[in-house]
């Protein structure tokens, strides 16, 4: 078990962070090392999120076995950690320069947010919830791990399935079952017990991000802002329809990271685009890159997540032409954001 924690803690963050990191440099993300560790983090685990969907839709389509998807995923993914390694050399004296800048003091707010973070993570591993989607998530998670295959049976009855189309286009359960294959810890608990706490810390840390745009060096009033952020999601659970719900109470449905991490972060990346337009009247390709990347992620929580990922990109897209009477970068935002469509309109297709 402790083998299994520990492999658990370097799939869900060192690996997000060794992956991210070079593009979080690239971007200049980096003001603080907290900063960097935090742009990294999410950077990493939406391309983890992104590359884990078409490997696992082409599996499923070719009708491979998990294990074999599984394979394809880690030589994908080694391939592109020791490219995002090597590029790191390139900023190594932006690292340095990061490493030894002085540290953000959280004061009395972010004191106050870590623990309230610390509460929920907390609460998280003692406290597990259920509802009847579980049938669902749960059961075709542990299906793939245990039969090593992949949507071959009715989570809900045990029967063939007659069309799989509604479900593998948003194959999440299987990011589940990865994470169980490798660490070891079976399904029901990674997905009530491991996966919430990864998803909470996601959320505040894109919700960080999003405080560094708003509010710049100001170290009180980002502790504000994480403060309440964090009231906010405690107290946010009186439906199950919210997503404070999803987050807290439903975080091994792909519906909680599309609402929690995904959609949130997509629209710090958009402010960030629309930021840089704003200071240097140009946008750099690879943040429009990420545009592209994050609709991949959110086609993988949600058959429907790409589009909502492509909705929001284009309502950015259409405050920025509005704003600085443009069209240049406004319709490259609104190109990026296309091949997220590419699964909704397979399922459309083939369903």
């Amino acid at each position: 078990m402790i083998l299994g924690i520990f492999i658990t803690i370097c799939l869900e963050i060192l690996l997000p962070v060794l992956t991210g990191l070079a593009i979080a440099l690239s971007l200049g993300d980096g003001r603080s090392k907290l900063d960097l560790l935090a742009h990294s983090f999410t950077y990493g685990q939406i391309i983890l999120y992104a590359v884990f969907q078409p490997v696992f839709v082409f599996s499923i389509l070719k009708d491979l076995r998990f294990h074999t998807g599984v394979t394809i995923f880690i030589i994908l993914m080694g391939i592109i950690v020791m490219c995002m390694l090597t590029l790191i050399s390139k900023y190594r004296k932006d690292l340095v320069k990061i490493f030894k800048s002085k540290n953000i003091n959280p004061g009395i707010w972010g004191a106050a947010a870590i623990a309230l973070l610390a509460l929920m993570i907390v609460m998280s591993f003692i406290m597990t919830y259920y509802d009847g989607d579980d049938s669902f998530y749960v059961a075709a998670a542990a299906e793939g791990f245990n039969s090593d295959s992949m949507y071959k049976k009715e989570p809900y009855t045990g029967y063939a399935i007659e069309s799989p189309y509604r479900y593998l286009f948003a194959p999440f359960p299987m990011w589940i079952a990865f994470l169980s294959g490798l660490s070891g810890i079976p399904v029901s608990a990674m997905a009530h017990t491991f996966l919430p706490w990864s998803m909470i810390l996601l959320c505040f840390v894109v919700m960080y991000i999003m405080s560094g745009y708003l509010f710049g060096n100001d170290s009180k009033k980002r502790g504000v802002f994480m403060f309440f952020t964090g009231l906010l999601i405690i107290f946010g659970d009186y439906s199950i329809h919210t997503p404070e719900n999803f987050l807290l109470a439903r975080s091994r449905q792909g519906k909680a990271a599309l609402c929690s991490f995904v959609l949130p972060f997509l629209i710090a990346l958009i402010y960030a685009c629309i930021k840089e337009y704003d200071q240097t009247k140009k946008i750099r390709l690879l943040r429009l890159a990420m545009i592209t990347v994050t609709g991949f992620a959110g086609a993988l929580c949600s058959t429907l997540g790409g589009v909502l990922c492509l909705s929001l990109t284009l309502t950015g897209a259409l405050c920025m032409m509005l704003t600085y009477r443009k069209i240049k970068y406004p319709v490259l935002m609104s190109f990026f954001a296309m091949p997220s469509l590419v699964f909704v309109l397979l399922y459309f297709v083939m369903s």
